[in-house]
């Protein structure tokens, strides 16, 4: 009904909501509002997303500290390491000053045995980092045969005993054990360690050498073709018959067929390292020259036995006259 009472004709700034606005005061205190907020406003000011990035940056930074500490903690530990491997590693021709005052510590005997161990070995300590594996390999593969060899004795053992087989063949398997387990290691394991140590191409080759021969010995070994081990042939005509038997020696043969994929895998492995890193038969020929007829003792013997020769052809020749 108010609505209805108001006059359409009437003056439209007398309304009070008009009048309010466009009163002096009310534009006062409107341009006061507007004069303190473009005063307050400061374009150089961070704004609250700047302030979240600001915050959210602190942890990265963090995070790449820890990951800088990290890293600084292990170049300091492989520092150390190559450290003690430097005054640990053997020097001139193999045999550093450190190595000779060091304990020999191989073959490990008990302390209830007279004998003492013969060499020094330390993969860890001798070897380079990058050889480890291989070494290691080879050392396994040498101690998987010797394990071959003396099943090879049981098994020989309860094959006459029990099962007929010839009498010598305990005898040749007591001297396999006794003859191949040191012969294996000095003269092929022992020479692997060596080149990889002393880096010589010499070494390389009398390892290639014996090892060859030894993995077709033990090729042949595995087989059982002949009477010198337990092997596969053997095994599968005693099997049926003397079931317990024939499974000790299905063992030697399988532990003989192990170690001649180890022994041709080792030839491999050895292989690929001594062709990459530039061995050869010149340089390993070298080495025999510079090192071994270089040696006094071997002068004065090969001296001693041309002089015996050139004095025997002249009694010959002279008849004994002179």
């Amino acid at each position: 009904m108010s609505k209805l009472d108001e006059n359409p004709f009437s003056d439209p700034f007398k309304d009070p909501a008009v009048q309010r606005v466009v009163s002096p005061a009310a534009s006062v205190g409107n341009n006061s509002t507007s004069q303190s907020v473009i005063e307050e406003y400061n374009p150089f000011a961070p704004s609250a997303s700047a302030g979240q990035a600001a915050h959210s940056t602190p942890p990265a930074v963090s995070m790449g500290q820890d990951e800088l500490f990290r890293r600084q903690e292990e170049l300091s530990k492989r520092e150390q390491e190559q450290n003690r491997r430097q005054q640990t590693q053997p020097q001139a021709n193999g045999v550093g000053f450190g190595a000779q005052n060091r304990d020999h510590n191989w073959p490990p005997l008990p302390s209830i045995v007279p004998l003492k161990p013969c060499f020094y070995q330390d993969i860890d300590v001798e070897i380079p980092q990058q050889f480890q594996e291989t070494v290691r390999w080879v050392y396994h593969v040498y101690l998987l045969y010797v394990l071959a060899l003396a099943f090879n004795l049981v098994a020989s053992l309860l094959f006459v005993l029990f099962a007929g087989g010839p009498i010598g063949l305990p005898f040749l398997a007591v001297i396999q054990l006794a003859l191949f387990t040191p012969c294996a290691f000095l003269l092929w394991f022992r020479p692997v360690y060596k080149a990889f140590r002393d880096d010589s191409s010499f070494n390389f080759l009398v390892f290639f050498l014996v090892l060859f021969l030894h993995t077709i010995f033990c090729f042949i070994q595995a087989l059982g073709l002949s009477e010198y081990a337990c092997g596969w042939s053997d095994t599968l005509s005693i099997i049926r018959t003397h079931f317990f038997v024939g499974l000790v020696m299905l063992c030697s043969a399988a532990f003989f067929s192990l170690a001649f994929v180890g022994m041709c895998l080792s030839l491999i492995k050895v292989h690929r390292w001594y062709r990459g890193a530039g061995f050869s038969f010149d340089k390993a020929r070298q080495e025999f020259s510079s090192g071994v007829m270089s040696d006094r003792n071997v002068q004065q013997a090969a001296n001693q036995a041309a002089r015996a020769a050139a004095a025997h052809a002249v009694n010959e020749m002279t008849g004994g006259r002179y």
